[in-house]
């Protein structure tokens, strides 16, 4: 970063600009300051602040930028604040939280720069409530205690304002603070729970802004309580917002943080004396009540759109795939996290029957990810050494890397040049006497010639295994892809970027009773409890291993998020399908790409939005140009895929080669996914065609 300074303007420099706090009070300070962001995982933007990454565990790299930006005033909002999970993971907690202000206030050494250090609540053990700031400090959890140890850092530089507080407001990122959390549920007309026995002087983050001018005004040092001027739970402030938003409070039940099933234990009363602050400043602190009227003013006025509102030179990154989580999804999962069954339970059978209502099989086994899925497909299907298995060079390394698994040998057959599917024909060609199944891919979600590919294996006796990782709700003249009536098993994926998603994991659906059979033992270590396989029924505790299996399941935890995901698949394909008909009417139009094939008897899933580039000869450079200029304007292009027979293990132990599948590398050295998700917004749709359009004019 280069910093020529502005004659006669002071310098203010904010970590975790990408927070909530710091996003905010840059858009306060930024009329009075040349104002510096920093942040570290989530690029953002904001009219009129500079932004930039650093990684504040590298005290070489905060000293360098500190050092050379020079500011007059440093806010240290950069922290991981999710008590749960400071809880659960105590190393990166104190990394960040701890360390990382070591560094800054190391880094600030020597300099006359104001720190102000923003501390919690939380410090306090919360019994007595209105706390002062010469109360014993006793924090009930690893967050309050990693914040107290951030303290004692931030005041070895010697002029630190130390500000402990509890704050609400608008966030920049995708996600919530109390306020947000409870106006979304209510408009959505959701009942919520508020702790009625959790008390808190929570502040509005532009309350505690105009805090911090008075205080850098007034040169300010030492340690302070910073909240609102008085006390409430939070039961209590769920109340009283929904009564300011014109929402319905009725529908706000008090309940007791006990019966939460928090991980973190908390404070009940965190309220805090904030008297000695009003003194320094000669001024009273805002009232809860006037922070939840400002918060609510300052929805009206479009902040949070605002907030949100990015530039095109600095903008996150549209990634080309990601999974959409609502609090239904969350939810689910909670449920299960209380309940007695976290690995295996009942919620298993339950996405497996889900998983049939939804492609049309009669009998589903989930498994830990699509890799694992196609495993156990091979392995149902009987694949062994000296086995062939004809697959497409057109996907992910695991739809090859399956057949190995067990033994066989992948036999590669070149696509078709318009969808980048398995090509029939091309496939027949690569039958012999040991091939023993097919592998075709619905890549992109655009459903394979499943007729003719059927065709083949009934005249050579092959088992078909559908890999529909990409195509879960695409349907294939007429028939929902999933076993359809022309293969024996189809796989599924429900990795993030997949149209659903459990996190990680998996599904093979199958019509044949006895594949099923063998998936179930297959994913459970090759153990069967099933008493028609041995002769022990009158043991109930008896289990038998048939077979060499695999740790393979999927929990009851990911089994619940997949229940609630697949609830929405109608939704999600249609947005998806929505987006591509934007893409198409802006991108048919240019002579220089390709848009995706869609044939007329099929109802693409799509999983990805592929264009190629046009020209003659490989037009691998431009496209590496296309793929970087993008990337620096934060669109998240990918390419899918490298040809799996290029890949030095299969090269180095099946001697194949560039060369052999032509068409399938052709297609790789022009094609480009472009980033399509149910939850990329219009404006991001709309930000993808605009990029794309520049970028391509001045190839």
């Amino acid at each position: 970063m280069g910093f020529g300074r502005r004659a006669s303007v002071k310098r203010m420099l904010i970590t975790g600009i990408s927070g909530m706090l710091g996003s905010n009070i840059a858009c306060i300070f930024r009329d009075r300051y040349e104002v510096l962001g920093l942040y570290c995982s989530h690029p953002v933007s904001i009219e009129g602040v500079r932004t930039g990454p650093v990684d504040l565990l590298d005290p070489a790299s905060a000293r360098r930028v500190i050092r050379e930006f020079a500011p007059d005033v440093v806010i240290h909002c950069a922290s991981l604040t999710d008590v749960d999970f400071c809880q659960n993971h105590p190393e990166p907690t104190r990394r960040v939280n701890v360390q990382g202000t070591a560094a800054v206030a190391e880094a600030l050494s020597g300099t006359g720069a104001m720190l102000i250090y923003v501390s919690s609540d939380s410090v306090y053990d919360g019994v007595k409530g209105n706390f002062s700031e010469t109360d014993p400090v006793a924090p009930r959890n690893y967050y309050g205690q990693s914040k107290l140890e951030g303290e004692t850092q931030a005041l070895t530089h010697p002029n630190t304002l130390v500000l402990r507080t509890n704050i609400f407001g608008w966030n920049i990122q995708p996600k919530n603070s109390i306020g947000e959390w409870v106006l979304a549920s209510l408009k959505a007309g959701k009942s919520i729970n508020g702790f009625k026995d959790a008390i808190f002087s929570s502040i509005y983050t532009l309350h505690l802004a105009g805090v911090m001018a008075a205080a850098i005004e007034k040169g300010l040092t030492g340690v302070y309580n910073c909240g609102s001027g008085e006390g409430m739970s939070k039961y209590e402030f769920a109340v009283r917002l929904a009564r300011r938003a014109g929402h319905d409070p009725s529908v706000i039940k008090p309940i007791s943080l006990g019966e939460a099933g928090l991980l973190a234990p908390r404070g009940q009363n965190l309220s805090l004396d904030v008297s000695k602050l009003c003194a320094a400043l000669g001024q009273p602190l805002p009232t809860l009540d006037q922070c939840i009227d400002e918060f609510c003013r300052d929805r009206d006025r479009g902040l949070p759109a605002s907030l949100k509102r990015r530039s095109h030179g600095d903008q996150p990154l549209i990634p080309y795939g990601r999974q959409l989580i609502d609090e239904d999804d969350i939810q689910a999962v909670v449920d299960v996290l209380r309940s007695e069954w976290i690995t295996q339970g009942p919620g298993i059978e339950d996405f497996e029957a889900a998983l049939c209502a939804a492609t049309g099989a009669k009998y589903a086994v989930s498994v830990s990810s699509g890799t694992a899925a196609l495993h156990v497909a091979c392995l149902a299907a009987g694949l062994k050494s000296g086995d062939e298995a004809i697959v497409t060079p057109m996907t992910f390394a695991a739809s090859a890397n399956c057949v190995l698994y067990c033994g066989a040998k992948p036999i590669f057959a070149d696509v078709q040049s318009d969808t980048g599917n398995l090509d029939p024909a091309l496939a027949a060609q690569a039958v012999t006497p040991r091939t023993r199944a097919i592998i075709p891919v619905h890549f992109a979600g655009h459903p394979c010639d499943m007729d003719e590919i059927t065709a083949l294996a009934r005249k050579h006796n092959l088992i078909v295994i559908e890999d529909a990782a990409h195509a879960l709700g695409a349907t294939y003249r007429q028939t929902r892809i999933g076993p359809c009536p022309q293969s024996h098993m189809a796989i599924l994926s429900f990795h993030p970027v997949k149209h659903i998603t459990t996190g990680e994991g998996g599904a093979v659906v199958t019509n044949d009773p006895e594949l099923y059979e063998k998936l179930q033992m297959y994913r459970n270590h090759g153990i069967t409890k099933d008493h028609r396989r041995h002769s022990r029924a009158g043991e109930p505790w008896y289990y038998e291993m048939q077979e060499l299996g695999f740790n393979y399941r999927l929990t009851n935890i990911q089994a619940a998020l997949g229940v609630s995901q697949l609830k929405k698949l109608d939704r999600f394909l249609a947005r998806r399908r929505q987006i591509v008909g934007i893409y198409n009417e802006a991108f048919a139009p240019l002579g220089q790409i390709q848009i995706p094939t869609q044939r007329s008897y099929v109802q693409n899933a799509w999983h990805l939005y592929v264009i190629r580039l046009r020209g003659e000869g490989d037009q691998s450079q431009r496209r590496r140009t296309l793929y970087d200029r993008l990337r620096e304007r934060q669109i998240g292009v990918q390419v899918h895929y490298v040809p799996t027979h290029t890949h030095p293990l299969y090269r180095r132990t099946l001697g194949t080669d560039w060369g052999q599948c032509p068409i399938a590398e052709d297609y790789y050295h022009r094609c480009l996914s472009l980033p399509i998700y149910p939850a990329m917004t219009d404006s991001d749709v709309q930000r993808v065609i605009a990029q794309v359009k520049d970028v391509l004019a001045a190839l």
